[in-house]
């Protein structure tokens, strides 16, 4: 025991939470394609304020389709540009009416003598691609890496998205996710992983480093290996469960999760699963989506319901019927934590090698940036986790 806390004093002295631009962190996240809203929620021709790593941006949808974004303000007199109207595949600004086009140049401005294009008036923008019901952008500098960040499920069927606000640092939700024996504790007694009987089956863990940043794989008593994937820097692989409703049509879902920061102290759950439904199944299966989503619409948001446990005024057993119960749990567990958690107040045990290995791994990335290297190259070649049981 006592050589674990050392070792977590070690670790706990590294700025772990930090993503905001110049900083260690910030740029290790940049420097990778970041999901940034989810595809069916932009509607064609309307804006939104993003907020991510600490930034703000402005991301619409033209007239055309295509998801686009930009920077926040006007190059003008600065409002807030997401309040404007989308034209074709530029956006005019509400305060004076300059507009923008999706690579940033100003192409008109309504009240100039000529009101015509400004080539040389221009504000930030951002190569934007989408995959697999997400929206992303590369906000880093120089080229973008190659797209899409990981393989597009190969199977027929469906996929499903989600997106969840965590009012905590997103590194505390990588680190939980890492951390298989929470599972018997946080979502079994009574709770949203009640039907999987694993209450009491505490696993044996260890993780292996990987050419795309680290697997943990597991084992409960008498069972098989499960592995779980961990594509650095943000993105977790991992079978589990649709937790939805609709288990029973489309299987265990192949499943990438990504933590976004919107700035140190809140983060977005990008969650993207398949779900291997078939055509005869499709009419069933869409109608109890569509069921599911109006639930979901309808529920108080996770993170609210989360703090108010933490607030003493519900406990988990008041809200075992909400759409969203796993994310309630683990947002207990998280927020719970603080907004940004003291790591020197840890007392680290065994179970928690694998978050040890996170860190470390993530201590050698941050403290190659901070002294001007590159850092590694993470590369994935799409092999999939181990379902395990």
């Amino acid at each position: 025991m006592a050589e674990m806390d050392e070792v977590g004093a070690r670790l706990g002295n590294v700025d772990y939470t930090s993503a905001g631009p110049g900083t260690p962190g910030g740029i290790f996240l940049r420097r990778f394609w970041q999901p940034v809203y989810v595809s069916r929620e932009l509607k064609p021709g309307k804006a939104k304020p993003i907020h991510i790593m600490g930034e703000r941006f402005t991301l619409f949808r033209g007239k055309d389709g295509v998801a686009r974004v930009v920077g926040f303000r006007c190059a003008h007199r600065s409002t807030q540009l997401s309040t404007g109207w989308v034209e074709q595949d530029s956006i005019r600004c509400l305060y004076h009416g300059w507009r923008f086009d999706g690579a940033g140049a100003c192409v008109e401005r309504p009240a100039e003598n000529p009101c015509g294009p400004a080539p040389s008036i221009r504000i930030p923008a951002y190569p934007t691609r989408e995959h697999q019901g997400l929206v992303y952008a590369y906000l880093g500098e120089g080229e973008p890496p190659a797209f899409p960040p990981f393989p597009a499920f190969p199977e027929e069927g469906v996929i499903e998205n989600s997106r969840d606000l965590f009012p905590c640092n997103w590194f505390q939700t990588y680190e939980n996710q890492t951390d298989e024996v929470h599972i018997a504790f946080v979502h079994s007694p009574g709770g949203s992983h009640r039907d999987l009987g694993r209450e009491q089956q505490l696993p044996e863990l260890w993780p292996e480093d990987a050419p795309f940043g680290m697997i943990r794989r597991s084992r409960v008593p008498g069972g098989p290996v499960r592995s779980t994937l961990y594509l650095f820097p943000n993105t977790m692989r991992i079978i589990i469960p649709g937790f939805n409703g609709l288990e029973g049509v489309g299987g265990w879902r192949d499943t990438y999760i990504t933590l976004v920061p919107t700035d140190d102290e809140n983060h977005l759950l990008f969650m993207t699963q398949h779900a291997r439904v078939s055509p005869a199944e499709m009419p069933a299966y869409e109608a109890a989506q569509q069921a599911f989503q109006a639930r979901c619409a309808a529920a108080r948001p996770a993170h609210e319901v989360a703090q108010d446990i933490l607030d003493g005024k519900l406990d988990l057993s008041d809200v075992l019927d909400h759409p969203r119960l796993l994310v309630i749990e683990d947002a207990v567990a998280q927020q719970g934590q603080g907004r940004i958690v003291d790591r020197s107040l840890e007392r680290l045990a065994h179970s928690d090698i694998c978050i040890v290995r996170l860190r470390r791994l993530f201590k050698r990335e941050l403290t190659a940036i901070a002294q001007g290297q590159r850092g590694s190259d993470w590369v994935y070649s799409g092999e999939r986790p181990d379902r395990g049981f």
